[in-house]
């Protein structure tokens, strides 16, 4: 019995160029570290520069608030909080309660007004009537 050479690769080194194939764990964190100084000079840079700019613009300090702020009207302007506001709140209940109920339009002509529901039904057996 002969022996011949096993043709199998199980037991073979990977070829050179695998052997090269690694993370470069070292440049990724150096980048990261680059990545942030940079951004930590940035954030010195841009807060400084804001500072400076506050300062020339406001050499005695923050401007202290108008007179007028808390007043219900400003020139011309309603200064209401929306919160409070419930005027579109209002009108609408007020439609809602008038298209359910019954109430006069004009009592010296006669002319009432009955829930929306009754009129669509009188109105849908008044077309039923009229149909052949």
């Amino acid at each position: 019995m002969s022996h011949e050479p096993s043709h199998s690769t199980e037991n073979l080194p990977p070829p050179e160029a695998q052997a090269d194939e690694r993370v470069a764990s070292g440049k990724i964190v150096a980048i990261g570290v680059t990545a942030l100084l940079v951004f930590a000079g940035a954030t010195w840079w841009s807060t400084r520069l804001w500072k400076t700019t506050m300062t020339r613009l406001e050499p005695n300090g923050p401007i202290a608030p108008g007179a007028e702020i808390g007043k219900p009207e400003i020139g011309i302007v309603d200064q209401v909080p929306f919160e409070t506001t419930r005027a579109a709140e209002r009108y609408r209940k007020q439609q809602h309660d008038r298209l359910n109920s019954y109430g006069w339009v004009d009592r010296d002509k006669g002319v009432i007004h009955v829930p929306i529901e009754k009129a669509i039904d009188q109105y849908l057996a008044q077309q039923q009537g009229k149909k052949p």
